[in-house]
């Protein structure tokens, strides 16, 4: 009895440690992300000749301009700035 009780124990605790390793590959991807979003971003701060869309190092990226109403008249202009890393997309709105 107590050896099928550690062995469940210990397989449970097998599965709780690959989740735990695939979590933190996780996390790390998306800190990643976060990174290489915020690299264009300065760069498009920072940089006049910089494209609209474009790779580079595994990062893809695409600006496109786009507005929405808020008062009668008015509407609000910003851009989309869509970062892919990874098979992940990160969208950051940009102020004109």
């Amino acid at each position: 009895m107590a050896v099928a009780v550690v062995g469940l124990v210990t397989a449970g605790g097998f599965k709780l440690i690959a989740l735990s390793l695939r979590m933190l590959a996780e996390v790390r991807t998306e800190q990643e992300l976060v990174n290489e979003a915020q690299k264009v971003y300065l760069d498009f701060l920072t940089k006049e000749d910089m494209p609209d869309s474009g790779e580079q190092d595994g990062v893809k990226w695409k600006v496109e301009t786009d507005s929405v109403p808020v008062v009668d008249e008015l509407e609000l202009t910003f851009q989309r700035l869509t970062v892919e890393y990874k098979e992940r997309e990160m969208v950051l709105y940009l102020p004109q």
